[in-house]
């Protein structure tokens, strides 16, 4: 646990990692919600997968600008601006009256989602070379600690008071007060001035590898955000309050496994952890299909576990390829890995409407054992 010491020991560490937590918060946020706004709405999950399909149409949308605007704005003051471009646009969802408000508030949504992740990804990566210190993965725990937050909190508070318009007004307004106060620490920072990969050189080929794990991983990590807690009341059958209980495992199996995964990484190498890493997610996917309460429970607590290092190690490997400066590495795999992310819900919507959500986690399984045999042969 010595990462977390690092960041509450110095600001200038703990204010873009914070980001990460902020970042979490409110997707965890809308996440509790779609369960209201499907019934709100009376959509099925096909539609809410069609819906969910806008985000990542907006994160698609947006890729070439952002890494524009990282050049134009600087990676710190695009993630401020990014973050609070994000936060305000979690309104759109739950002031659409109608489907296709919905469809276009998500596709909003995306666009910011886009310019805030690679911009805070890149920020990270900036500040490791800079200070010659790694915090990537401990950066990443943060994002736990504020999804585990968000879920477990956020299920409570939207069952006791029923106001999702006041309960997000509250949380976006802290959360824009605090980046407000901490900008200072990260606002100026921009990329390295190290010469821009060349075009039409871009070495694609040794990325594919790093590149289809952290994009199956993170299409399944942004279905079990945006659809445990379906899984959970229609599969399972779990009550109203817990619905928010599985992804708040999830996230704390993911914080864990982050504040820990530096220390790993050094001892068995990154190829190996993502292994460990990938078999260790694989068990808990079957505990999360035999749909009891209990082994439901501990099975998305241990693909948190299995995820968490995945990502950042995904981050590690591509900074290290020759030929690709550090910051267009990881731009060009939180692109894809925020692809993933959007994706894997919609993929999973239309698999839950032709069949069932059990199914659908099922497909998931047979991916990340796809990615295990992947890993295997990424030469």
């Amino acid at each position: 646990m010595v990462s977390v010491k690092i960041f509450f020991q110095r600001r200038k560490y703990f204010a873009p990692a914070f980001l990460y937590s902020c970042f979490s918060l409110i997707f965890s946020t809308w996440v509790t919600y779609i369960p209201f706004i499907a019934d709100k709405l009376h959509i099925t999950e096909g539609k809410i997968g069609g819906a969910l399909f806008f985000t990542s149409l907006g994160s698609l949308t947006m890729l070439p600008l952002s890494n524009w605007l990282v050049d134009r704005l600087g990676v710190g003051r695009q993630a401020f601006i990014g973050f609070v471009l994000y936060a305000l646009a979690l309104y759109g969802m739950f002031l659409a009256p109608t489907y296709v408000t919905l469809c276009i508030a998500l596709y909003c949504f995306g666009l910011m989602s886009s310019v805030f992740a690679i911009s805070l990804n890149s920020l990270t990566a900036t500040i490791e070379k800079i200070e010659g210190r790694n915090i990537m993965t401990g950066s990443h725990g943060f994002w736990s600690i504020g999804g585990f937050i968000g879920s477990a909190t956020g299920s409570f508070i939207a069952g006791l008071l029923k106001m999702p318009l006041a309960h997000i007004t509250v949380l976006v307004s802290i959360l824009i007060g605090l980046q407000f106060w901490l900008k200072q620490e990260y606002f100026h920072i921009r990329s390295e001035n190290a010469e821009k990969t060349k075009r039409g050189k871009f070495p694609i080929k040794p990325l594919l590898a790093i590149v289809s794990i952290s994009l199956i991983l993170m299409i399944s990590e942004g279905a079990i955000a945006d659809w445990s807690a379906l899984y959970l009341k229609k599969i399972v059958l779990v009550k109203g309050h817990f619905l928010g209980l599985g992804y708040a495992l999830f996230s704390v199996g993911m914080m864990l496994g982050r504040f820990t995964g530096d220390a790993l990484s050094h001892r068995f190498g990154s190829w190996k952890l993502l292994r460990m890493a990938i078999g260790t997610s694989l068990i808990g996917f079957v505990l999360v299909l035999l749909a009891l309460p209990v082994t439901t429970f501990t099975g998305f607590f241990i693909i948190g576990i299995g995820f968490s290092v995945v990502v950042p190690e995904v981050y590690r490997l591509a900074s290290r390829i020759k030929g690709i400066r550090t910051s267009d590495g990881v731009s060009f795999i939180s692109a894809t890995a925020n692809i993933g992310f959007l994706t894997g819900p919609v993929l999973l919507g239309f698999i839950a409407e032709w069949k069932d959500l059990r199914v659908s986690f099922l497909v998931l399984m047979v991916c990340i054992l796809l990615t295990f045999i992947l890993s295997f042969r990424r030469r």
